[in-house]
């Protein structure tokens, strides 16, 4: 779009969902340099990265970025939590960029925000598809009433059928979302008081907090604390919204789940 050659790739992620992309993006500008953040592994069967297709240049192991050619326009900071799940070598390994020039955060999954706005990815058949209450997931929800799906499904105050094209696509959007956003939606039928607690701010994806950061505290706020002292006026995520205006105090509101609260004290205390 700039109408200038892609110099450099840079996969700032281990997770699978991201890395599977490298390899055919690489072959598309074959002469660009490959950085992957290290640590990188697969499971069952940990293969390096030339078994995905990627082949490194070098490897993103230190904040200093030595080695790295483009390291002198961005200050860089990887999250390296200690290893999660069923092997030594999965750690969920994420480095944060941030170019200092135009003072924008590039992140992978640490922070996203929502709106109305669907990926244009996403086709109107799959959102419609999603806003059908008796789709695939929907019916299996209320046949096994798992979290009262039948009780919620009668509740409805509008059923689907009944709604407009515009209604619908928003839906569906809606549920698409909640469903990668969370391990489990209580009701994935109506989710529009869960859209509202959720919507036009930045936060840390609850899937991403359950799964990892609540699981290594103090690595994740000794790394958001230091990204947080930065000097950065807009934030680019790799899923839903972005570019984001946004800056140190909404990053760290989204991190201060991670905080202790103090304790109550009384006034006469």
């Amino acid at each position: 779009e700039l109408g200038l050659p892609v110099e450099h790739i840079v996969l700032p992620t281990t997770l699978f969902e991201h890395k599977i992309f490298v390899g055919p993006f690489s072959r598309a500008f074959p002469k660009a340099a490959v950085w992957p953040v290290g640590g990188q592994w697969s499971w069952p069967v940990d293969l390096p990265p030339q078994a995905f297709g990627i082949f490194p240049a070098g490897f993103i192991d230190g904040d200093d970025g030595a080695g790295i050619p483009w390291a002198d326009e961005f200050k860089i900071a990887t999250l390296r939590p200690p290893p999660i799940g069923v092997g030594e070598s999965l750690c969920f390994n994420e480095t944060v960029l941030l170019h200092v020039a135009t003072k924008t955060l590039l992140v992978t999954d640490a922070v996203v925000r929502i709106s109305d706005t669907a990926p244009e990815v996403i086709t109107e058949r799959d959102l419609l598809e999603s806003a059908d209450d008796d789709n695939l997931t929907l019916s299996v929800l209320k046949l096994v009433n798992l979290y009262d799906a039948r009780d919620k499904a009668a509740a409805l105050p509008v059923r689907s059928k009944d709604m407009s094209r515009e209604e619908l696509l928003r839906l569906g959007w809606r549920r698409n979302a909640v469903t990668a956003l969370f391990f489990g939606v209580q009701n994935l039928l109506d989710p529009s008081d869960l859209w509202r607690a959720l919507q036009g701010r930045l936060l840390v994806a609850p899937v991403v907090g359950t799964l990892l950061y609540e699981n290594v505290p103090d690595a994740v706020r000794a790394w958001a604390d230091r990204v947080g002292g930065w000097d950065f006026r807009r934030v680019i995520p790799c899923h839903f919204d972005g570019p984001i205006n946004a800056g140190p105090r909404e990053w760290n509101a989204a991190f201060s789940f991670l905080r202790p609260r103090p304790a109550f004290r009384a006034p006469w205390d």
